[in-house]
């Protein structure tokens, strides 16, 4: 009988032993196979993208960049404009000066603004804690860091009021934000800078006529300016401006301090009541799939809803956000550097408003490559 036992006391831990291995052998096979499932999952994505290894000078780590890489960025695409040649302003058009809250961890990013969209503003200023020589940066005495980022904003509005406020409008972005500035200068043609207004990306929550949200960019009138350097800093009651304050959503507390002097905040919308201004990416809204789907805090927030896909938008925009190196060159050079043989377009598929290019004594003759080549040396024009 106890020789009995023992056999079955064997056989019951040989049963368990195998039933472990069994289980290990199991969790090792599936979990290889995941592994492997994910690697080719991963590889046909890219593939399907198409996106290659991000190159050195559009790769999104940073961690280490040289000092040399980053003069190099400054120097090859310095003096690089559209069509090699900017227009000049014309005298009606309204003065714009754009300026960007940038940290020394966002500098080689903003360096990409500076080549790209903000050539193209009558002045652009960026304001950072660390003097960076490429950037041409303002300093400015304040904290640093995202969680302070108001107390940079209030210092920055301050400084610009004391030294450009002979600007008519004053444009916020950010390292990640693209901006058609031709399209701005348009849709603020027809408005007053003597007006306090600002317009931008514009949320419905926490202030009673909204606020605008700070990535897509907002753009405020010289009174605007006006009432938050000489008015809004004045102001005692925190609940109303929090002026005092270092910390809290920069953009949502500029939008409590406006509403408090009266800046109106306004409606950034073309003739057919579709939006200009944007916090997501082109690749977020022109394709009709939901990369925001409707669970999504930003359909709580936006003021003025839109649809999703390529009739989401004005076709005449005028700002993105969430845009990295690689997206901003590739909008810079598909608006800026590709020209579409319109004359041979079937009508019906035609869908842009631009007028044709002049034709005959009137045109502007832009100079080809070969006859303005373009170098380390070619200077910017200037723009101030």
């Amino acid at each position: 009988m106890t020789g009995f036992r023992m056999r079955l006391s064997s056989m019951s831990r040989r049963t368990q032993v195998s039933s472990y291995i069994h289980a290990m052998c199991t969790f090792c096979l599936g979990f290889g196979i995941g592994v492997l499932l994910n690697f080719v999952v991963t590889v046909s994505w890219d593939a399907f993208q198409g996106s290659p290894a991000p190159s050195r000078w559009y790769s999104s780590d940073r961690k280490g960049e040289s000092n040399e890489l980053r003069e190099e960025i400054d120097t090859k695409f310095d003096g690089l404009h559209p069509f090699d040649v900017i227009p000049p302003r014309a005298a009606s058009q309204p003065r714009i000066l754009c300026y960007l809250l940038v940290g020394p961890s966002t500098h080689h990013t903003a360096l990409h603004v500076k080549h790209t969209w903000g050539q193209r503003c009558d002045k652009t200023i960026f304001f950072s804690t660390r003097h960076d020589d490429l950037l041409g940066t303002v300093i400015l005495d304040v904290p640093e860091g995202y969680s302070v980022l108001w107390a940079k904003s209030m210092a920055a509005l301050n400084h610009l009021y004391r030294n450009y406020s002979d600007y008519d409008w004053f444009l916020k972005g950010d390292d990640d934000t693209y901006v058609i500035v031709e399209n701005l200068r348009k849709f603020l043609g027809t408005r007053e800078a003597e007006n306090p207004v600002y317009f931008g990306v514009k949320f419905r929550k926490f202030v009673k006529q909204g606020y605008m949200s700070g990535g897509g960019g907002y753009v405020l009138s010289r009174e605007a300016l006006r009432r938050f350097a000489e008015d809004a800093v004045r102001i005692k009651d925190q609940e109303k401006c929090p002026n005092r304050s270092t910390k809290g959503a920069e953009d949502l507390q500029l939008g409590l301090c406006l509403e408090a002097v009266g800046v109106k905040a306004g409606d950034g919308l073309d003739e057919e009541g579709k939006p200009l201004f944007f916090s997501h990416s082109p690749t977020s809204l022109f394709y009709k799939v939901a990369l925001i789907n409707k669970l999504h805090w930003y359909w709580r927030y936006i003021w003025h809803k839109h649809e999703v896909g390529p009739d989401c938008c004005s076709i005449h925009p005028i700002s993105f956000h969430e845009i990295d190196p690689r997206m901003m060159w590739t909008l810079e050079v598909l608006l800026y550097r590709v020209h579409i043989h319109r004359e041979l377009q079937p009508p019906h598929l035609n869908y842009s408003t631009s007028p044709v290019p002049p034709t005959g004594e009137t045109s502007v003759t832009v100079p080809s490559r070969s006859e303005t080549p373009l170098s380390s040396n070619t200077a910017p024009p200037d723009r101030s």
